[in-house]
């Protein structure tokens, strides 16, 4: 074989080792996109999940708030007040005196 002939053969194999190299790098580089695509898809799907637990929490909460509004209604309706003041034997207090001091008092040091 002439040297012009292994010249040519060298430059064939090392543009061929380019191509090769370059098409492993573009595989490499699709790979690596398609598994961060998987890890933020993942990631996407656990916050929605999270999302509609909280969602549901919070509308157990308010029903639970809307259930106790409720019930502190009815024990500050005055109708449940007068009963809660008869069954303690409690009476309506009569005619209120109020003492008035007119002497002025100051306090010794």
């Amino acid at each position: 074989m002439t040297s012009y002939i292994k010249s040519k053969k060298r430059q064939r194999f090392n543009r061929n080792r380019g191509l090769a190299i370059l098409n492993i790098l573009i595989i490499l580089a699709v790979l690596s996109f398609g598994f961060l695509y998987l890890i933020q898809t993942n990631s996407l799907v656990s916050c929605s999940y999270e999302i509609r637990e909280q969602k549901e929490y919070l509308k157990k909460l308010q029903t639970e708030n809307q259930n106790i509004e409720m019930e502190i209604a009815q024990w500050q309706s005055p109708v449940n007040l007068e009963e809660i003041v008869q069954s303690l034997g409690m009476i309506e207090s009569g005619q209120v005196v109020y003492l008035n001091t007119e002497k002025e008092m100051a306090m010794k040091e």
